[in-house]
């Protein structure tokens, strides 16, 4: 038995050793260009519908987070490069429950900006 194991281990390691393996190439990671300006410049709410103007960097990678008071998770989420030195995005909250959130604009190396959003 030990003697069957030993060739079938032997015969693997020789076809696994003949094998040609391809090493795929590593793609670098595109941050984005380093953002110098991650704000909010104003945050207009009619009813459930949210217009939010963002003070940005042209080719800076961004996200906007809309996270229930007092929550980690969030209930909306989306993520951007900008092309403009401000970025405007319209939000339609209408299908979230009636409460209090939080409104997270984040760069891609962690600056955060939080503005609270009422939904009634």
């Amino acid at each position: 038995m030990k003697k069957i194991t030993l060739i079938l281990l032997g015969i693997l390691v020789m076809v696994g050793g003949c094998s040609k393996y391809e090493v795929q190439e590593i793609k670098p990671i595109d941050f984005g260009v380093k953002s110098v300006s991650t704000s909010i410049k104003s945050v207009n709410q009619t009813g459930n519908i949210v217009t939010v103007v963002f003070e940005t960097t042209v080719g800076s990678k961004y996200s906007v987070q809309i996270t229930p008071f007092g929550s980690e998770t969030p209930v909306k989420k989306e993520g951007f490069t900008a092309t403009e030195s401000t970025t405007q995005k319209v939000y339609d909250l209408s299908n979230l429950s009636k409460k209090d959130y939080d409104l997270t604009f984040m760069d891609i190396y962690g600056k955060e900006v939080k503005h609270p959003i009422v939904i009634k």
